[in-house]
């Protein structure tokens, strides 16, 4: 038998006991015949067949057979390698010989014992390693190219060990020559190799049936995710390509595949476990090839995309502090691959048709007709004022004042005929022409080719992607080009070079769509010859007293000035919009390393985006048309206009925004492996030095001709102080003023961060998982109070990888099974755009005829502001079953969110009215859950399912806050609520209509009221009168996506629930008619008279003065716009995607050179289902005010992608 010892050998006694006693009685024979041992010895015949067998077992055999003990350190047992022998009748030492001739160790016999010990270099043999000895260096990958980060490489036969980088990379020095490296790497086959002083290339090939093995990139580092202790998601590219990003928005591909991140494609809202947050940043970091990105999210090419990584707790993102508590989205882009030059081609088209209007439910103009005709016969407007024109001329009115009326007693037009008249008006309705001429059917182009190659010195990536859009408004075009480049050179054996740049060029052109409300649905808005006609209305205007009367509008072109009315059509073509948005991004990383586990990274990025605005308003623009107008002088002389002032001509605006960061960092790594493999240190330890600075300016340019570049002065102090217009512009004289501030404005934003972090973790017998970070940032947005400026930001965790304990891996039908348990701090920062932060504005006074320049103070000083602070706890679960064909993860996690951001109420004496301070604390809590499943793998077919849910509750838990003065207030707004959920909506208990058709409202008492809150009798409700309706915030998010595989085609399709949440649904309202409100279908369906309170809800017509029968205040309206009862349940299901996919070998194409060509089709939302009981898109609506938009159309698309 064989013993262990550990620093004396210790006699153990032969397996023969009775040898060992006759041994004791026979001492003498033994001692006459001791030259005879040594025969004996050799004399003991051995026999042995073993292939691949311990060590230990081999022992076991020869001590049976020999009755010889061994004796060998557990240590060196560790170390040996499998025996192959094969050997008959051979004595002791030859068999022992043959036996150690592959292992690192040699033997001693003494007695009837061998001591193994390690073998033993002679100084010869020294010498000759030494010139032998060679330094290795290479790379771990997959099959698919993929870097495996964290592989272990284990010199055969040897302790010494270490882990590949971030890239797959490592490196050993002084090895033999004949040495063998072993791979390994969870998930795939071990490997082994011999080594060579070239740049080695591994390729790891993956077990049959074994999970896939993720990898998780923080920015700073790669590790593989079962050393997590924390919530992380990763997608590599293979995952992320199963939609195709036709539009080029990368963001969309996420949805449904990442536990708790909500994304709403319409709105462009982001978020990771809930809201935290009131005015702060609210959106996750992007952090792009590991260092954060603050331009636009387009300049990310979809196609160059290789991984996305979801940091979703403190532990995972904590090390980067005081943005991390959104949670941090990391991005990689790929990388150049050793080889000849690859070539891949990717081109789509995709459209989508023209929004349908009748969604909106809008009322027919025939409704809308009748609506205006009630709405005279109750408002009794005067006779005498129409003819003084103080009422427009709208359609309507001019057969209604020619009709029947109170006090008139020879009407021009019977009451018969003014309702054919009426009739005939509202026969014509123009929302369908409305859609033609201001909408149209989307077209997406895209189209991207990448090449890649290289050898083990250097790789090098390009890519070239451009994507061409015809949006769903005419007279608009989008443009964009991106270039994305990468190159890694190995520079020498121990340092590595790695270089990025990009460059986006987006172009942007659109015209100006008018509102529907900018006129009335019965009038035309072009000729039958298609030109432009003129509405009564116009842009963010009512029916009273706002335009221009006929006669003086003929009468102001005489004078000289531009004609008056509103030609929407027109408008379209008189107003132009480009936005040209021009991005660099250049980054560099280089890595040195210093031993086998200890490597610096030194790097940066820097970012510069400039965003160009040019507004040109044409002099067909209405807008511009009634400024000169408003800003024209008479001359007193002639009557004639003059324009000394502001010069007839365009008007050219531009608006410049350019945006500089950049990000220094410098950072050292070490991966230490110690006693045979059983403590694993690795970490990081690091400085970084950030700035985002942000400078606009807005100039303009008046009579500004764009071919002769020849533009007009203005005099700005003239302008200002121009408060009344020389010329009758409207019934009642008013124009527009001049704001200087929107042609003339310059701003500055700095902002700096300089942080230290850490990041550290240890492993024991790969089994247990230990880590923690820290991050200290300081910044200029804060004061210069240690206690505010230093605070740590931390994380710690751990993580028991039960599956690798005996008593689990016993159990077959467990793959993989881990526990983790995090806590931690992370933090946020103000958004750019928040004014409590802007210290001081500089201004220039112009309404001085001689303009001044003047500071103005925008908020107090308040010395204990501080970061917002993120308080997280995550307790998580993966698993994997059944031989993989179930695996997932389940995370619990509770995240407070304290100092937040909010405006609080300032002392009166102080000069301001309110101040931004840290006033609330907010929680979430929730559960995630991640289950894939292998349903089906046969021959050709195949089908997997992968079901995402995240449930989150969201609760105000403190906050100070301003009192508001009115009910209306607080149910027209989401107003935080101490013990709420964010974004919480509040509603009137609705108690129908009394005999006069108006609307009541009830308290907690039951008593009826009529909201009354103009003039000096309020009367109003509490806050405790009104009725929590729940967050307009989905709280459970489900995504349920399924991959089939049959032969050369690929299905698969993606079902998204939203639900938990609500939403307010406006109704019709026939006051809306009188209003820029489009009025809703039913609104005719009104209280008309008394005992209708018993068959309808909506409230009859408010008079406009308080004389008429029947008058209330139309703030009593609130009560019936904000009841409750028209708060409905938001839940819905979507298809969001259906994708086919044909994958062609044809032998043409490969003939051609052509690999991997495939085909796509994709349908994006083509079916939607609602719980609501309507036909409502959650989507589509503004959930607090219940103000419908335009549904997302179904988009299709076909891609065709191969490579060569």
């Amino acid at each position: 038998m064989y013993s262990f010892y550990k620093e004396k050998l210790w006699a153990m006694s032969c397996p023969n006991k009775r040898l060992l006693l006759s041994m004791k009685f026979t001492i003498i024979i033994l001692l006459i015949s001791v030259f005879q041992v040594n025969a004996r010895t050799y004399a003991q015949r051995i026999t042995l067949a073993e292939k691949n067998a311990k060590l230990g077992k081999v022992f076991n055999k020869i001590s049976l057979q020999s009755g010889y003990d061994f004796f060998i350190s557990e240590a060196l047992l560790n170390k040996a390698n499998p025996v192959n022998i094969n050997v008959k009748d051979l004595d002791l030492r030859s068999a022992l010989d043959l036996l150690m001739n592959n292992q690192p160790f040699e033997f001693k016999i003494e007695d009837k014992s061998v001591v193994i010990i390690e073998k033993q270099v002679s100084f010869l043999d020294k010498i000759i390693f030494s010139f032998r000895a060679i330094d290795v260096s290479g790379k771990v990958i997959g099959e698919g190219g993929e870097f495996l980060a964290g592989a272990i490489v284990n010199v055969k036969g040897s302790s010494r060990s270490v882990a590949a980088n971030d890239k797959g990379e490592f490196s050993l020095s002084r090895l033999d020559e004949n040495a063998i490296l072993v791979i390994s790497y969870i998930g795939y086959e071990n490997k082994e190799v011999k080594v060579s002083s070239g740049f080695m290339s591994i390729v790891l090939a993956r077990k049959v049936g074994e999970l896939e093995e993720v990898s998780i990139s923080t920015g700073y580092q790669k590790i593989s995710k079962d050393q997590l202790t924390g919530a992380a998601s990763s997608l590599n590219e293979k995952q992320y390509r199963q939609r195709e990003a036709v539009t080029g928005n990368f963001l969309e591909s996420l949805e449904g595949k990442v536990p708790g991140l909500v994304y709403n494609g319409q709105t462009g809202e982001l978020s990771i476990r809930g809201v935290s947050t009131f005015d702060a940043v609210k959106q996750p970091l992007i952090v792009l090839d590991g260092f954060p990105t603050e331009i636009d999210l387009r300049t990310i090419n979809p196609n160059d995309i290789l991984s996305i990584s979801v940091l979703r707790d403190a532990a995972a993102a904590s090390i980067y502090g005081v943005r991390a508590s959104n949670g941090v989205i990391i991005v990689e882009t790929r990388r150049g691959k050793s080889g000849k030059p690859l070539f891949n081609l990717n081109s789509s088209y995709g459209f989508q048709a023209k929004p349908d209007f009748n969604k909106l439910k809008y009322a027919p103009a025939s409704e809308f007709v009748q609506l205006q005709r009630d709405n005279f016969y109750i408002s009794r407007p005067s006779k005498f004022l129409y003819d003084l024109g103080i009422y427009k001329k709208d359609p309507s009115l001019e057969i209604l004042f020619r009709g029947p009326q109170v006090g008139v007693t020879n009407p021009e037009l019977s009451q018969a005929q003014v309702d054919l008249q009426l009739a005939n008006l509202g026969s014509y309705d123009n929302l369908q022409e409305y859609s033609d001429i201001f909408y149209q059917q989307r077209q997406v182009r895209n189209i991207n080719l990448d090449a890649s190659g290289g050898n083990e010195n250097s790789t090098y990536f390009i890519g070239f992607n451009h994507i061409g859009e015809t949006p769903n408004s005419r007279r608009s075009e989008n443009s964009q080009f991106n270039l994305n480049i990468a190159n890694t050179i190995k520079l020498s054996s121990r340092i590595n070079f790695d270089f990025r740049g990009t460059y986006t060029n987006i172009t942007n052109t659109s015209g100006v769509i008018p509102s529907y409300g900018s006129f009335l649905p019965y009038e035309r808005l072009r000729d039958a010859n298609g030109n432009a006609l003129p509405v009564t209305l116009g842009p963010g205007r009512n029916n009273l007293s706002s335009a221009v009367l006929t006669q003086d509008n003929i009468d102001n072109q005489a004078a000289g000035l531009y004609d008056l009315l509103y030609y929407p059509y027109r408008d379209l073509t008189a107003n132009t919009n480009t936005v040209r948005t021009s991005s660099m991004r250049f980054q560099g990383r280089l890595n040195g390393r210093i031993t086998d586990w200890l490597n610096v990274d030194i790097g940066g990025n820097y970012e510069n985006q400039g965003v160009l605005t040019d507004n040109l308003q044409t002099e067909e623009s209405f807008d511009l048309r009634r400024l000169v107008n408003s800003m024209a002088l008479m001359d007193p002389a002639n009557g004639r206009a003059l324009f000394t002032n502001l010069p007839k001509g365009n008007i050219l605006r531009k608006n410049s925004q350019h945006l500089v960061n950049y990000t220094v960092r410098g950072q050292l790594n070490f991966n230490k492996i110690f006693s045979e493999n059983d403590h694993n240190f690795s970490g990081l330890l690091g400085v970084e030095r950030r700035k985002t600075a942000n400078d606009g300016y807005l100039t303009s340019y008046f009579g500004y001709d764009g071919q002769t570049l020849v533009v007009k002065p203005i005099n700005m102090g003239l302008l200002n102080n121009t408060r009344n217009p020389a010329f009758p512009l409207s019934p009642i004289g008013n124009g527009v003023f001049f704001n200087s501030n929107n042609y003339f404005n310059e701003t500055s934003l700095d902002r700096r961060f300089q942080s230290y972090y850490g990041q550290g973790t240890y492993i024991y017998k790969s089994k247990y998982v230990a880590t923690g970070s820290f991050r200290v940032d300081q910044s200029n947005l804060f004061g210069v109070d240690p206690k505010y400026r230093n605070k740590p930001l931390w994380s710690a965790g751990l993580n028991w990888r039960i599956g690798e304990e005996e008593f689990i891996k016993k159990q077959s039908w467990v793959d993989q099974l881990q526990l983790r348990a995090a806590t931690g701090f992370n933090g946020n920062v103000p958004s750019s755009s928040n004014g409590a932060f802007l210290i001081l504005n500089s201004a220039l006074n112009t309404s001085l005829h001689t303009p001044l320049a003047y500071n103005e103070v925008l908020s107090p000083e308040n010395q204990s502001l501080r970061w917002e602070t993120t308080q997280n706890y995550n307790f998580g679960l993966d698993y994997a079953l059944f031989n993989n064909r179930i695996s997932g993860s389940v995370d619990y996690y509770i995240k407070t969110s304290k100092d937040v951001f909010g405006q609080f109420d300032s002392d009166p004496t102080s000069g301001f009215n309110q101040y931004n301070a840290n006033t609330a604390s907010i929680e979430n809590r929730g559960l995630e859950i991640l289950i894939n499943s292998s349903n089906i793998r046969r021959n050709k077919f195949e089908w997997r399912t992968q079901l995402t849910a995240s449930f989150n509750n969201n609760k105000v838990i403190a906050v100070k806050t301003t009192d508001l003065n009115n009910s209306q207030q607080i149910t027209s707004a989401t107003v935080p609520v101490q013990g709420q959920p964010l974004g919480s909506i509040y509603s009137y208990n609705y108690g129908g209509l009394n005999n006069l058709g108006q609307p009541y409202v009830l308290d907690r008492n039951g008593n009826r009221k009529i909201l009354t809150m103009i003039g000096t009798n309020i009367i109003d409700v509490t806050r405790e009168d009104l009725i929590d309706n729940g967050t307009i915030t989905p709280r459970h998010v489900i995504g349920f996506n399924n991959q089939l595989t049959l032969g050369a085609f690929d299905l698969s399709f993606l079902f998204m629930y939203y639900g938990g949440h609500v939403m307010r649904v406006e109704q019709p309202n026939p006051n809306n008619v009188n209003s820029t409100i489009v009025t809703l279908a039913g609104s005719s369906n009104y209280w008309r008279n008394p005992g209708d309170e018993a068959n309808t809800r909506v409230p009859g017509y408010a008079p406009a003065t308080a004389s008429a029968p029947g008058y209330y205040q139309v703030t009593a309206l609130y009560g019936y716009q904000y009841a409750s009862e028209f708060v409905r349940k938001a839940d819905f299901i979507r298809l969001r995607d259906v994708v086919v996919t044909y994958r062609a070998k044809a032998k043409f194409l490969q003939d051609m050179g052509l690999k991997n060509t495939q085909f796509r089709f994709q349908a994006q939302n083509p079916f939607r289902y609602t719980f609501s009981g309507n036909d409502i898109d959650p989507d589509a609506i503004d959930r607090q005010s219940g103000i419908r938009r335009l549904e997302t159309q179904p988009f299709y698309s076909l891609t065709l992608f191969t490579n060569f």
